[in-house]
């Protein structure tokens, strides 16, 4: 008989770890003789770039570097840039770790001070929170049919997209921009990257992944103006993935792990231009359409039944977000006229994921780091924060849903209102995947439990006054028959009762 129990697998993503850990800075920082004294420092940035996180044993291992850039005022009046790298290792404990595990790192925030000691050397004091995420799958086992003389089944019927396989892919990009006049003798304060997919295409085990990775570099030049250059990265990458065919739904997002830029020196036989190297990884999520009826609920009018149950995540659509979002602000400085704005720099964007009223909404704020000139021509350092909500329609109601995007600065312009007030346009790229879905919970194995005591009631038919709204299924539950017992008895064909009636029926 446990050979006619007919069972069927579907895959589920299972988050194992999701914590947020703090890096600390501490580090003194010692002007080498090229540089010239410090007499003002403008601000100090991080740069977190990750180069690898794993599985070993039953730890996450992360390994990165932070690259921390000071901007300063020397004695000549000159702004200037100094550089130096912090590596670091962490590793955390992950319960149930497997080494075939996905581990993506990111950081969420960042809070770096420095402090002039003196005209030679800087203290850098701060941190850098990573949120380390670690996901597995696993495979969910449910019940799709079993004999009626072994136990009744209630079933349901699910229609939509469910997992295929996961995985990420790193690689590394290079690219280089054309030689031009104004980057030479200049100095790198900034890069930031729009990754975007355009075109994902499927053949049998091969998945071919087409877009490009935007860097913009941000510069000092020889007399101490920011300037900057976009250089563009070409995505052209075959990637092995078992099981994937052009059934296949393929969610593609990339992330940039790691960047390095570095201006290559102004020789005869190479004229100065900028050469960008980045660590990118393809996030992919693969799906493919199906029909799953399992049963959710059993029982048995003649034993208890041991039943062990799983939950079933059916992903409605795939909802692509590939958009811009621009946000306008405005802000004034307190100390001084500003007469000029030098530079601005997004120096952080947060945010939180909510659904209502049938969209996914992002909400959080960009934090701004301004240079400004004052009237009395000093260059003065200021940070600023702005409120952002962006929202996404979807055609379905969206209770239950994931959205993990890539949020990425694509662009920003600034200007200065007679008013000494900072306008600031910045625009935003959101791209990723909503997945709207439905969660059942599902019998996935059932085994018999003690024999029912036999009713010694001598009653052959029993007659049931049932209500409205009610279920058969609960009726003959209740009641040790079967739906299709009460079904052929009494002509019901309704699952629900649509109104009082009287039900008759014989006890198995």
């Amino acid at each position: 008989m446990e050979n006619e129990i007919k069972t069927e697998k579907v895959l589920l993503k299972k988050e194992k770890l999701a914590l947020n850990i703090e890096q600390l800075i501490e580090n003194d920082l010692s002007l080498p003789d090229y540089c010239g004294d410090i007499m003002k420092i403008l601000s100090c940035t991080a740069q977190t770039n990750i180069f690898s996180g794993s599985i070993t044993g039953d730890k996450a291992v992360v390994n990165g570097m932070i690259l921390i850039r000071m901007i300063y005022v020397d004695s000549s009046s000159k702004t200037e840039v100094y550089e130096m790298n912090y590596p670091f290792n962490r590793s955390v404990d992950v319960k149930n770790a497997d080494e075939n595990d996905l581990v993506d790192v990111s950081c969420v925030s960042e809070q770096i001070s420095c402090r002039a000691v003196n005209s030679r050397r800087a203290d850098v004091r701060g941190s850098v929170t990573l949120k380390i995420c670690v996901t597995g799958t696993d495979e969910c086992d449910f019940l799709v049919s079993a004999p009626e003389d072994f136990c009744h089944t209630l079933k349901t019927s699910a229609k939509g997209s469910f997992l295929k396989c996961c995985f990420r892919k790193p690689f590394t990009l290079s690219a280089e921009n054309d030689s031009d006049d104004k980057i030479k003798n200049a100095k790198i304060i900034r890069t930031s990257c729009i990754p975007i997919v355009n075109e994902v295409k499927t053949i049998k085990n091969k998945m071919m992944v087409r877009g490009n990775v935007a860097a913009d570099i941000t510069m000092l030049n020889s007399s101490g103006n920011f300037i900057s250059d976009r250089v563009n990265i070409p995505v052209n990458q075959i990637i092995d993935a078992e099981g994937v065919d052009d059934e296949s739904d393929c969610c593609v997002n990339l992330k940039v792990q790691s960047i390095d830029a570095r201006i290559v020196p102004d020789t005869p036989s190479s004229p100065a231009h900028i050469e960008v190297s980045a660590v990118v990884c393809a996030c992919i999520d693969v799906f493919s359409k199906k029909d799953i009826t399992a049963v959710t609920e059993a029982y048995s009018p003649k034993c208890e039944l041991i039943c062990k149950t799983d939950k079933v995540r059916c992903i409605s659509s795939v909802v692509r977000v590939n958009e811009n979002h621009t946000v306008t602000a405005k802000h004034d400085f307190a100390s001084g006229k500003a007469v000029a704005v030098s530079d601005v720099a997004v120096k952080k964007i947060r945010y939180t994921v909510h659904s209502e009223n049938n969209a996914v909404v992002l909400k959080g704020n960009i934090h701004y780091g301004i240079i400004v000139v004052s009237d009395e021509s000093e260059k003065l350092y200021f940070e600023r924060i702005s409120d952002f909500e962006y929202r996404k329609q979807t055609n379905e109601d969206v209770p239950d849903y994931e959205f993990n995007p890539v949020v990425s600065l694509n662009s920003m312009d600034f200007s200065l209102s007679p008013d000494g007030t900072a306008v600031i346009n910045t625009e935003m790229r959101i791209d990723g995947f909503i997945y709207p879905s439905c969660e059942m919970t599902v019998i996935s194995a059932v085994e018999k439990g003690e024999e029912r005591k036999t009713d010694t009631d001598n009653c052959v038919i029993t007659v049931y006054f049932a209500s409205k709204g009610e279920r058969l299924w609960d009726i003959a539950k209740e009641h040790n028959t079967s739906v299709k017992m009460l079904r052929e008895l009494n002509s019901i064909n309704e699952d629900v009762l649509e109104k009082d009636c009287m039900l008759v029926f014989d006890r198995e």
